[in-house]
């Protein structure tokens, strides 16, 4: 038996968009709530303006030729500009931020004025570039080169406050937002050691995926197929399954099928009910037999009545064509379990359990048995045996790679042909990925049976 494989950098991938795909409506909500607060912060931020003036710095000689200062003395000129020093002698610049930028390639510091209200800024950027023209005035020996500041771009008062700068902080935040959802729902999307591609699922079980059926909310209050409409993604799941069940082995019908699962919960019985239905749409003849004498729960999915069944056809109180029921569904009728026995095991693995399985197949084209889970107990596979074969149910993201080869074990042991596997509870747009379009154009149908993995 294949063991669960290391998951590839695709299935990783799949796995990552998978949880973020299927959580989208939190991460939205996550970004939403991460603008709401930055808004709500910058909405009580002091507003400031910047107001903005560009000084040409001018180098003359002694022989009157204009030339540059050079990077370094410009730089220099530039720090005396943020220099407290010049500042604090500015009037109305003592309670300004400033900044002074070099222009690369040109003789120019582009001065940056930041105060609480946009004519403050104006004055204290003007007041500013006059200061330092006159400073230079003042601080240059009168012999050699003299540096001179004119300004080629006054300062205006401007129209909207630079801080807070509400598009750089909405992006920001709606950037972390979409990180934080996005990073919380890949951690708290699959646990670690779970079945979550099907590539893992056909890996372990030997045996291809015949379908995906995505998580379905309405699924406790519309079980049934006959429940949905026709192009409900529920309904378009089953009939995939009911394709791809007639493709895999062309020369020999695979007419009794038991459905199981490794562990409860993972929609069995639903599933076979719905594939019951899926296949009398076809005209064929189907009855779902109730294989799980523990918790039975066909009579409840119908609505019919459980007092009469399988345990009431095999104790010989009446034929088998009394046993079964009409499911309200034209082709498909019910076995269900009868009066629930003390010791489900022994009773399934009589002889009269297999002449019974016979005579359904000698009246039915097709033979569904919703049977127990796997690993609970061993009611599965000796059902799995008495039929053509098996389909395993796997919860995605919950079923783990350990319990599915557990479950495939059990089927081992018996000799039990797995004809393939069902992914359930999918994220819905997860479900588009495994290769499923309109009925019939399945990629995936494989030939011949496949037995559980050696």
């Amino acid at each position: 038996m294949a063991g669960g494989r290391p998951s590839t950098g695709e299935d990783q991938l799949r796995t990552t968009l998978g949880a973020i795909a299927g959580r989208w409506t939190s991460i939205l909500l996550i970004t939403a709530l991460t603008v709401a607060v930055v808004a709500a912060v910058a909405a009580v931020v002091p507003r400031q303006y910047t107001a903005s003036t560009d000084l040409l710095l001018l180098q003359v000689d002694e022989a009157g030729s204009a030339g540059s200062p050079g990077e370094r003395a410009i730089a220099s000129y530039a720090a005396v500009l943020e220099g407290r020093t010049l500042i604090g002698s500015t009037e109305g610049a003592t309670d300004v931020e400033v900044r002074a930028t070099p222009r690369e390639g040109a003789d120019v510091i582009r001065l940056d004025v930041r105060a609480d209200t946009a004519r403050e800024a104006a004055a204290a950027a003007t007041a500013l570039g006059n200061r330092f023209a006159a400073w230079l005035d003042l601080e240059q020996p009168e012999a050699g080169p003299q540096v001179s500041s004119q300004v080629i771009s006054p300062a205006g008062a401007p129209d909207s406050p630079s801080r807070p700068d509400w598009p750089t902080w909405l992006a920001i935040a709606t950037v972390v937002g979409l990180v934080v959802g996005s990073v919380r729902a890949v951690f708290r999307g699959v646990p670690p050691g779970v079945v979550d591609t099907s590539a893992q699922a056909k890996e372990i079980l030997g045996a291809p995926v015949l379908a995906s059926v995505a998580t379905d909310p309405d699924v406790r209050t519309r079980p049934l197929l006959s429940d949905l409409e026709p192009h409900h993604p529920r309904h378009e799941a089953l009939r995939i399954l009911r394709t791809n069940l007639q493709f895999l082995d062309v020369d020999q019908a695979q007419q009794v099928i038991t459905v199981t699962s490794a562990l409860p919960g993972d929609g069995k019985t639903t599933t076979t009910c719905a594939l019951a239905q899926a296949i009398a749409e076809t005209g064929r003849s189907v009855v779902v037999v109730e294989g799980d004498l523990r918790r039975p729960r066909l009579a409840e999915m119908f609505g019919i009545e459980r007092t009469v069944g399988l345990t009431t056809a095999l104790v010989g109180r009446i034929p088998i064509d009394e046993a079964v029921q009409a499911s309200g569904t034209p082709g498909l009728d019910v076995l269900t379990s009868g009066a629930l026995p003390p010791n489900p095991t022994e009773i399934l693995q009589t002889t009269a359990m297999a002449r019974l399985v016979d005579g359904l197949r000698d009246r039915y084209d097709v033979v569904l048995i919703d049977a127990p889970p796997l690993l609970p107990v061993s009611d599965a596979a000796l059902l799995a045996a008495l039929s053509d074969g098996a389909i395993v149910l796997v919860r995605h993201g919950r079923t783990r790679a350990d319990e599915l080869e557990l479950a495939a074990e059990r089927l081992r042991a018996v000799d039990a042909t797995v004809l393939g596997t069902v992914l359930t509870m999918t994220p819905r747009r997860e479900a588009r990925r495994y290769g499923y379009g309109p009925e019939g154009s399945t990629s995936s149908r494989q030939r011949g049976t496949r037995r559980a993995a050696r």
